[in-house]
């Protein structure tokens, strides 16, 4: 199963009922243990970036967790169906009338190519009246 997670890396998976989308796909960095309330514990094989886990039950399905809730939600009957339904994440789009404030970290934007100031505030936050 870890092969195929590292396939949808970054990932989202789209519910192909509800349209609901998880992710993007977080690979852990050790195998981590959880137990929902009623005390079965599963394996997670993933994150997401809120903390909720991907994992899989004994008949295969893999089902995603959310620690909030406690829910176990159904995603798909098979590693390789959970697969068919990750897709990129959609793009992100930002009306620049509505930003308030922006810091990049510098050495990430000079990676990137981009000019930043030495600060890193490309538009400070406005001062409280």
């Amino acid at each position: 199963m870890a092969d195929i997670l590292d396939t949808v890396r970054g990932k989202v998976f789209m519910h192909p009922v509800t349209k609901e989308g998880y992710g993007p796909i977080r690979l852990l960095p050790a195998p981590t243990n959880f137990a929902t309330l009623d005390g079965t514990s599963f394996a997670a094989l993933a994150e997401d970036p809120c903390g909720n886990y991907l994992t899989t039950t004994e008949d295969g399905a893999v089902r995603f967790w959310d620690h909030e809730t406690d829910d176990l939600v159904h995603l798909a009957s098979s590693a390789s169906e959970f697969v068919t339904h990750c897709v990129d994440p959609p793009p992100i789009t930002v009306d620049p009338s509505k930003v308030k404030s922006v810091w990049v970290d510098p050495a990430f934007a000079k990676s990137l190519g981009i000019k930043a100031p030495e600060d890193g505030w490309i538009k400070k936050p406005s001062k409280p009246k």
